[in-house]
């Protein structure tokens, strides 16, 4: 491929020909397939970063195709898995990354074997209680992973750096009740939100791989894009003391 690739990212001057080299190291690891998902595997595949594993159980429903960008009506014809179908199409995109797919649950007996190569965990999936797996590897293990999700217009991102901010479980020591919390089956979702969501957490993604990322700025962020409204409700402090992930 033509060095030219990259060309936009390098005049970039925070990343620059040394922060691509680093992303061309990089390696991360996307757990769930679907609406973010999707676009943080696309994001990462084209900014080059050298290897990215995708993880997701599911099948490929008609359903998905509204906002799920990486597939379309012949992976439904051809019963493709989504972290199998999302591999082919990336592996198109950028020949120049290894893009690993696993067709599987997230459950605790492989939670650290899916993470812990990895230099970033980027979360696209769309319960707690995978994303308390994903917060107690990623802690345990020291790596660097970003919450997101979505339902509705509205959307929220964090950035765990371990020992440095506070994690998942610092902010949410209990997962919302069944039903407290939205989600696309019973609050619907609008494309658009996704994808500031996933920019979000890309770009964070960009800052931790290139290193340049600042703990400080890792609190919870919140967006409606209907009402075109951001909120920070604090900066990202401390871990809590007696938070028992990060103890």
């Amino acid at each position: 491929m033509s060095d030219n690739r990259y060309s936009r990212q390098e005049r970039f001057k925070p990343i620059g020909r040394d922060g691509q080299a680093r992303l061309r190291t990089g390696r991360v690891v996307v757990i769930g397939c679907g609406g973010l998902g999707t676009v943080i595997a696309d994001m990462m595949v084209r900014a080059g970063v050298g290897f990215v594993r995708v993880v997701d159980r599911d099948y490929i429903e008609s359903s998905n195709l509204q906002r799920q960008l990486l597939f379309d009506e012949q992976d439904i014809a051809d019963r493709l898995p989504k972290a199998e179908a999302a591999r082919r199409k990336l592996s198109k995109i950028n020949s120049d990354v290894t893009v690993e797919a696993h067709i599987t649950d997230v459950c605790p007996g492989n939670t650290e074997a899916l993470v812990g190569d990895v230099n970033l965990v980027l979360d696209g999936s769309d319960n707690f209680e995978v994303r308390y797996l994903i917060n107690d590897a990623a802690v345990s293990l020291g790596i660097p992973w970003i919450f997101g999700a979505a339902a509705g217009a509205e959307g929220m991102s964090m950035t765990i750096m371990p020992g440095q901010t506070p994690c998942l479980e610092c902010i949410y020591p209990e997962a919302p009740s069944p039903g407290a919390a939205g989600t696309c089956d019973t609050a619907g979702v609008i494309s658009p939100v996704l994808h500031i969501v996933a920019a979000i957490q890309c770009t964070n993604a960009l800052k931790i791989l290139t290193d340049q990322f600042d703990p400080q700025t890792a609190g919870l962020q919140i967006v409606d894009a209907w009402e075109n409204r951001f909120h920070a409700p604090a900066s990202a402090g401390d871990p809590r003391d007696n938070c028992e992930a990060c103890v």
